[in-house]
């Protein structure tokens, strides 16, 4: 259980608050991203603090998504119902939200799925229909303050709690 979080007010210490959390992993454990640090700043400069994160419980999301001429990002925030949520509810929030969508339930819908970006596109939301995934990153925010954070490389994936 969490206390004592003070919601975050800008950018700059959402992307620091990450970092922290990257680098209190134990070295050479499972959860050990530093290998992965570059690609997670990159992940993170794709995240911009909205003034939402602060008053509703919000699932950021950023991917880069390989095209045929160039990495291109995505990224789509997901307001969730005023609760208090813990992973387990946060993912039946999501798969839930994603049926509603007409889009089938996932394993794990903290994350952004291919046809989650193709129906993006053809609702308007973004440029291109399709690629492959790269990397992403997904931030659970509890009116601002980070819950958990979980990041994509390839097929694999971890989730931090703060």
């Amino acid at each position: 259980m969490l206390f004592n979080i003070k919601p975050l007010k800008n950018t700059d210490e959402v992307r620091g608050e990450i970092m922290k959390l990257v680098m209190r992993q134990k070295k050479g454990s499972a959860d050990d991203l530093i290998p992965f640090k570059q690609e997670i700043e990159e992940l993170l400069s794709l995240l911009e603090f909205k003034p939402e994160w602060k008053k509703f419980p919000v699932v950021a999301r950023a991917a880069r998504i390989e095209r045929t001429d160039k990495v291109a990002p995505y990224v789509e925030d997901v307001v969730l119902p005023d609760t208090k949520h813990d992973l387990d509810l946060v993912t039946k929030m999501m798969n839930y939200l994603r049926e509603q969508k007409q889009l089938k339930a996932v394993k794990m819908p903290l994350f952004v799925q291919p046809d989650e970006i193709s129906l993006a596109y053809r609702e308007g939301r973004a440029s291109f229909e399709g690629g492959n995934i790269i990397s992403q990153i997904s931030v659970v925010l509890q009116k601002g303050a980070i819950m958990y954070v979980g990041f994509v490389f390839g097929r694999n994936y971890v989730i931090l709690q703060n």
